[in-house]
């Protein structure tokens, strides 16, 4: 065997996960997921590491939900990388364990996981399968060649905090097939599913235009992203990463307007930890004025340590008032004038500030300077002038 360190670029937060020697590459496994802890040798999937989550198989409906949070609630505290082969399956599931993911902090790579006692050359033969679902716990290798995560499973895949596709792994995309449940009436539309999934990509962190990509692809082709892809789309959380504004319309009820911006950047005391910032803005409701929402992933050294923040289009600056104290998952508001955007558009840019002033320790702060690229949208929908409703 030889050992292949998956790394996050620019990090210290390495997943060094073993490759086999058998021969045979990995192949994606078209029955339903299975989830198990997988233990290698000492170090293998980072400094003091040597276990990861594999997730081999379809995103097969709401089964798949239940089986990945049996598996986490089994951990006790371990937060262990998520290692994915898949060829997709259903995608409303995945977009439900890229949220799990999200909200635990977890890393992702992708790859075979081949467990000890399989005589099989492949993890997907039905006898490495029945290994797998008699055992929480297993010894395995990481087999990276030839190991995709396509279709659905990307959408997985990016709910992670931190990401990483091996060079002889492969990331596909193509654009969804209608199923029975979309085709019913009163479903959401393909163009309403397509604009929730670009709002989800860039919540992630990751490049909208990922889905614009996805969609040139018919079914059942699919597009293998090249490593410049993989970096362009965010797909990796190899360096930081800022959005466009994209404009986002509720399909349904008030259908609201917003302006939507997401940034990640490396946080944490040693500036290893990915974390994303969302900024959203929309009309207040019954008031003229617009509303900034700010949610934020606290770094490890920022959770329970008092913040403020300000946001400043040119002369206009805000102070944001918390409205979620949720541990480690921070939201702000506040409302600023009706011309706000223009503000924003006349100046060039948003300048965030966040200030955190922890008990025992010294002050610190730090300032995101926002590009408006995109965000001359807005001036096509009520946020121009947003008036009293």
């Amino acid at each position: 065997m030889r050992t292949v360190r998956l790394g996050l670029a620019g990090t210290a937060a390495v997943m060094a996960l073993t490759l086999g020697s058998h021969g045979a590459p990995a192949q994606p496994n078209p029955e339903p997921m299975i989830f198990f802890v997988a233990k290698g040798e000492r170090n293998v999937c980072g400094p003091g590491c040597s276990e990861w989550i594999a997730a081999e198989g379809m995103f097969d409906g709401p089964e798949v939900e239940r089986r990945l949070r049996d598996l986490l609630d089994t951990l006790k505290g371990r937060n262990l990388p998520i290692v994915f082969n898949s060829l997709g399956g259903v995608i409303g599931e995945a977009l439900v364990l890229g949220r799990i993911l999200r909200e635990r902090r977890m890393a992702a790579s992708v790859g075979e996981s081949y467990p000890e006692g399989c005589k099989a050359r492949i993890a997907a033969d039905e006898s490495c399968r029945q290994i797998m679902q008699a055992n929480r716990e297993l010894k395995a290798e990481l087999r990276t060649t030839g190991a995709v995560c396509y279709s659905a499973c990307v959408y997985a895949l990016l709910g992670a905090s931190a990401r990483h596709v091996p060079a002889d792994a492969r990331v596909g995309i193509h654009a969804s097939a209608p199923t029975d449940v979309s085709s019913r009436p009163g479903s959401p539309t393909a163009e309403q599913l397509h604009n929730n999934r670009k709002r989800y990509i860039l919540e992630m962190g990751a490049n909208p235009g990922l889905q614009d990509a996805a969609i040139k692809t018919p079914p059942p082709g699919v597009h293998v992203l090249s490593r410049d892809e993989l970096v362009r789309y965010g797909v990796e959380t190899s360096a930081p990463y800022e959005s466009d504004w994209m404009q986002f319309q509720e399909p349904r009820g008030t259908m609201r307007s917003y302006m939507l911006k997401a940034v990640t950047e490396a946080r944490g005391a040693d500036g290893t930890e990915f974390r994303t910032t969302n900024l959203r803005m929309t009309c207040a409701q019954g008031r003229p004025e617009t509303s900034i929402e700010y949610q934020r992933e606290a770094g490890s050294n920022e959770i329970d340590v008092s913040t403020v923040i300000r946001i400043a289009a040119g002369t206009d600056v805000k102070t944001l008032q918390r409205v979620t104290p949720t541990r480690g998952d921070d939201r702000y508001q506040t409302f600023a004038d009706r011309q706000f955007v223009q503000k924003a558009l006349a100046a060039g840019g948003i300048v965030v500030t966040e200030m955190f002033s922890p008990r025992n320790a010294r002050p610190w702060s730090r300032e995101i300077r926002l590009s408006t690229a995109g965000l001359e949208q807005a001036l096509r929908t009520p946020l121009k002038n947003c008036g009293a409703t």
